[in-house]
Order: structure tokens, then C-alpha cells, then sequence
């Protein structure tokens, strides 16, 4: 039977933990506009919040109060890369762990391939070339 391949730009790291033990696969488009346009309101989000996270922990009075408020913090972002990314994203990516640096490495992570699709969708357009 013939078949088609539609090759549509999607990218599959694998996703280790602290030991560099495989904890699942993360898939993601890079070359995907709605998802480029859904992780810049993620990164906005995260910007925006995290002031008011701070703002929010300098009232905590109590070690308790803290945990509570990142615990909050935590499930906030892992919501907002699952409906980025899907649903389970942040389970893979992040397992039970709960810290903020989590977040950055991620998006730092992911970056790279994001820019590098974008420079690829601005090239076509270059008239100077």
C-alpha cells in the first residue's frame, strides 16, 4: 500500500532526571505556529506571575505558608505546559519534583529549537539573499 509522509517539524528529546536516568520522552514542534504562540504566552505568564509570587511570599508568615504558596507556584506552571504541550507534558518533564529552577531549565532547554525554526521562517522571506 503507498503511503505519505508528513513531515511536520516535530522534535523528541528525551528527558532525563537528576541520576541521567530516563524518565520519559518529551515531543514538541518547534515549527508549529500555534504552539511558537501558546509558549510565548507561557513565558509572559511566567514573567508576570512570578512578581506577584514573590509579592505574595514576602506575606507568608510561616514555613508552612511558603511550601503552600510554592505547591501553588508549581501546579500553576505544570498547568500551563500541559496546556501548552498537552496533557501529562509536565509529568514527564518534572515527575513529582516541585522547584522553581525546573521551570527555567526547561524553557531554556527548549529555546533553542524554537528560535532555529523561527530564523528558518524569517529566512524565506529575506529579500537581501
Amino acid at each position: 500500500m503507498p503511503s505519505l509522509q508528513i513531515r511536520t517539524g516535530e522534535i523528541k528529546l528525551e528527558v532525563l532526571d537528576d541520576r541521567g536516568e530516563t524518565r520519559g520522552y518529551f515531543t514538541f514542534n518547534p515549527e508549529d505556529i500555534h504552539t511558537a504562540k501558546q509558549l510565548a504566552n507561557v513565558r509572559n505568564e511566567f514573567n508576570r506571575t512570578q512578581a506577584e509570587f514573590e509579592k505574595r511570599s514576602e506575606t507568608c508568615e510561616t514555613p508552612e505558608e511558603q511550601i503552600n504558596l510554592l505547591d501553588e507556584v508549581c501546579d500553576y506552571y505544570n498547568k500551563l505546559i500541559d496546556d501548552c504541550f498537552g496533557e501529562g507534558s509536565s509529568k514527564t518533564l518534572f515527575g513529582n519534583s516541585k522547584t522553581l529552577t525546573m521551570y527555567a531549565d526547561f524553557l531554556n532547554g527548549i529555546a533553542p529549537y524554537y528560535k532555529e525554526a523561527s530564523e528558518k521562517r524569517l529566512a524565506k522571506y529575506n529579500l537581501d539573499k
